[in-house]
């Protein structure tokens, strides 16, 4: 069972933000550029209270009614995996109910609290949430497609499983870095030697941006380098 994410190295990475580890992710050319982060749907609702990085605990949610009533083994399952999981951990919601994606909010203060005192440091999700007041106050870091004043009548319909959340399908497990950008998934297999092509990454750019700073921009230059 993989173990808590490292003190040291997630200072090392969460000092960098999303998209300078998007981009580090990119010089192992392992997968599309188009691959490995979620789409723009699903927006930061508290920049101010910076970046997340853990590991996913997944779940799905579907509406329920008298005639299909909630699941609380399902609901007891996935809480369990939180408590279970190697910490930080970020809950990632795929919302899957059916025709009225949004309308119900499975986040809020009192789920929002729950979680947190199990392990969780961020949110993710391309559903609902709801009480931005109160989940600000606790410090939760959240990610939703939607905000909604109500919750509907949905609850978990199958925990700790992959799931699809803004084009990204997130296993539990999965590591994830987010901030006001967005969300990015982090191979495992890379974890250790990502810090390393992160100052890569900002030292090419640091070189860049104060030449550019320095000199302006100089197009037939850089027309002249396109030929070369």
């Amino acid at each position: 069972m993989p173990q808590d994410l490292p003190q040291e190295l997630m200072d090392q990475l969460l000092a960098a933000d999303s998209p300078t580890i998007a981009n580090a992710i990119e010089l192992y050319k392992r997968q599309s550029r188009w691959a490995g982060y979620m789409g723009p749907e699903i927006q930061c609702r508290f920049p101010e209270l910076g970046r997340v990085m853990g590991y996913a605990v997944t779940c799905t949610i579907k509406e329920v009614d008298e005639s299909n009533p909630p699941d609380p083994e399902e609901r007891m399952k996935w809480l369990e995996a939180i408590e279970n999981s190697p910490k930080p951990v970020i809950c990632v919601v795929q919302d899957k109910v059916i025709g009225k994606k949004g309308l119900a909010a499975h986040w809020g203060e009192i789920m929002g609290t729950m979680v947190q005192q199990l392990g969780t440091v961020g949110i993710v999700t391309d559903g609902a949430v709801r009480d931005l007041e109160a989940l600000h106050a606790i410090g939760m870091k959240v990610w939703s497609e939607y905000v909604v004043v109500s919750h509907g009548w949905i609850d978990v319909e199958w925990a700790n499983i992959p799931v699809e959340v803004g084009g990204l399908t997130v296993n539990p497990g999965d590591i994830l870095h987010a901030d006001c950008n967005g969300v990015v998934s982090i191979p495992h297999d890379l974890l250790d030697d990502l810090p390393v092509k992160v100052k890569k990454i900002l030292d090419d750019e640091k070189v860049i941006l104060s030449d550019l700073r320095a000199n302006g921009v100089d197009l037939k230059k850089m027309r002249e380098g396109i030929k070369h």
